[in-house]
């Protein structure tokens, strides 16, 4: 007896109530499943199916052996098919939405030596901020930062770093170097205006302390605001004023010192989450398997460089992210 094909005859016909329907989801003849159930049945010396004229039933002792059966065919299917797909190349085209920010100075630099793994595989790299936007619905993976409902997107939680405050030495030596949250208040602080249209000029703070944990909120003014987080970067390094940035998308600038990280002692709180976004239709293919884990891979690897640990939304959405408000500071005035 082929003791493998036997218990996939078993679970089939357990599956859909008939050998009949079992063999044509086996693509196979009924007499070969009806054989080799009876066999099964036969060398374990049990009935596992009442037979009547209303199809199959399992008896106590089928459905104990169905449940543990099922999961081990289970994991020799994803044994199979793992092996099968690592014996495979990816190719086709994939086409990948994203923050411009996090693709230009995160994903890009390491695109390289991704395309030597997978030469066959071709990327169109394409501006999303928003899970809605119209540009989202040609996408067939997204790499956004932001609290979106995944909606009909299957949705997968990657690394973030702190968020640091930073300007260059030389504005710095002009205005001072702030040792509290509420002296931002007197810096030209450069604002980031998010995917939902928000502009996000309360900046939040938080320290442990020996009487528990404390929390600063600062309104904070500034004569640039803009939606794309380059334009705050250039004029930052023209030593015109004060932003956040993520320690790893910086990573550079901080260790050749043209941006000083301020604050130091304080915790940035509210960073945006940052989350992969896939058609739940392509889980399973190749070239979208092997540049999720690339993007994965590229998070982990940063957060380990900026010495620190990889935490996402650990303070879930936050209360001013709420409202139609276009300010995230109106908040403070109508809570």
């Amino acid at each position: 007896m082929d003791k493998l094909k036997a218990l996939q005859y078993f679970l089939a016909a357990a599956q859909t109530g008939s050998l009949s329907a079992a063999a044509r989801q086996q693509d196979v003849s009924l007499q070969a499943v009806a054989k080799l159930v009876g066999a099964l049945e036969a060398q374990l010396g049990a009935r596992l199916f009442h037979r009547g004229s209303r199809g199959l039933k399992l008896t106590a002792d089928g459905l104990q052996y169905a449940e543990a059966c099922a999961p081990l065919l289970a994991q020799l299917q994803a044994a199979d098919d793992g092996l099968r797909q690592a014996r495979q190349r990816p190719q086709g085209t994939l086409v990948v939405g994203g923050t411009p920010f996090f693709l230009q100075h995160c994903i890009v630099p390491a695109l390289t030596a991704f395309h030597d793994s997978y030469p066959d595989l071709t990327l169109d790299l394409r501006t999303v901020l928003h899970l809605d936007d119209a540009a989202a619905r040609d996408c067939d993976l997204l790499v956004l930062y932001g609290w979106f409902e995944a909606g009909n997107w299957v949705r997968r939680e990657l690394p973030v770093t702190p968020q640091l405050t930073v300007a260059t030495p030389a504005y710095w030596q002009r205005h001072g170097i702030p040792h509290h949250p509420r002296e931002l208040a007197d810096h030209n602080c450069l604002c980031y205006r998010n995917p939902y249209g928000k502009l996000l000029d309360l900046w939040r703070y938080r320290q442990a302390d020996t009487q528990g944990e404390v929390v600063e909120q600062v309104v904070v003014r500034g004569w640039l605001h803009s939606n794309h987080r380059d334009n705050l970067l250039e004029l930052a390094l023209e030593d015109a004023g004060v932003m956040r940035v993520f320690q790893t998308n910086e990573q550079a600038h901080l260790a050749s010192g043209r941006l000083v990280p301020a604050l130091l002692d304080w915790e940035v709180m509210d960073p945006p989450p940052l989350a992969l976004y896939f058609r739940p239709e392509l889980r399973r293919t190749l070239r979208l398997r092997v540049f999720a884990d690339f993007v994965t891979t590229c998070c982990a690897e940063q957060a380990r460089l900026a010495s620190a640990k990889g935490q996402s939304s650990v303070d879930g959405r936050p209360a001013w992210h709420h409202g139609s408000s276009r300010r995230a500071s109106t908040w403070l005035t109508h809570r």
